[in-house]
């Protein structure tokens, strides 16, 4: 495998500083393999993967199929999952310092929609399949959710371009990832009953990783959007991303 020092990583992260992720993502030079799951499925991996490809497979087709049917999208997608072989390998593509239970939606390239996750051989809990199922089906839901809306992927300009909130995205891809995983789901419900002093919903607008409290930042966001989708009803929230699109809708003024 090729080296990434920290030297590289270091110049790697310096991009933080000029461009969104949207903009700087890159596939590591160890993932040098490609698997076709289907005409627009794609699975981007390291020489060393190769024997955790049923599992990915199958994970990703279902998860993508679940998310389409979730949102009634008729159409298909390209996908390509870039799955990492080592951690300083998604730190690579992110330029983040992230950890091993690291998922991204952060964008396209040459049309095709990309996913950034960690090989199972390096992370324990992407081997299960139903866990790794649930977390692909939030990722795809991402960007369903931004092909339907016509969300920006610069999730730190919504609330100036009058953009989808962040909340909602993000709450629509936990309740996605939670009917996939019941063990997220009863996590995120034990967690909400426990929890106090919420954000403002202002605050919720951009990128919930720039909240100080990143886990209850998600957590509010999947608990509003649960109360949202009941209150109005599936069909009714996914018309309502379609009328972003043509900016027929206000956020702002929708009553839970």
């Amino acid at each position: 495998m090729d080296c990434i020092d920290q030297l590289l990583l270091d110049r790697r992260f310096k991009l933080q500083k000029t461009q969104y992720i949207s903009e700087r993502f890159a596939k590591s030079p160890n993932i040098t393999e490609k698997c076709f799951v289907s005409d627009h499925l794609l699975i981007c991996h390291a020489v060393q993967d190769d024997s955790i490809l049923p599992l990915i497979r199958e994970s990703f087709l279902r998860a993508y199929r679940y998310v389409k049917d979730w949102f009634g999208y008729q159409r298909d997608i390209a996908f390509a999952l870039w799955m990492a072989p080592e951690l300083i390998d998604l730190q690579y593509m992110t330029c983040l310092s992230c950890d091993e239970n690291f998922f991204c939606a952060p964008g396209s390239q040459n049309g095709i929609k990309i996913i950034l996750f960690l090989s199972p051989l390096s992370c324990q809990k992407n081997a299960s399949p139903n866990s790794l199922t649930a977390t692909l089906s939030h990722e795809i839901a991402h960007h369903i959710i931004r092909e339907i809306s016509g969300a920006s992927n610069l999730t730190m300009k919504r609330k100036e371009s009058a953009d989808l909130p962040m909340w909602l995205e993000e709450g629509l891809c936990q309740l996605v990832q939670g009917e996939l995983n019941p063990d997220f789901q009863k996590y995120c419900n034990e967690n909400i009953r426990r929890s106090t002093n919420w954000y403002s919903m202002e605050e919720l607008w951009k990128d919930l990783s720039s909240c100080q409290d990143v886990g209850k930042a998600y957590l509010q966001a999947y608990k509003e959007t649960k109360s949202f989708v009941r209150a109005r009803g599936k069909t009714e929230v996914i018309q309502l991303l379609h009328s972003n699109r043509t900016h027929d809708v206000n956020w702002n003024d929708l009553p839970h």
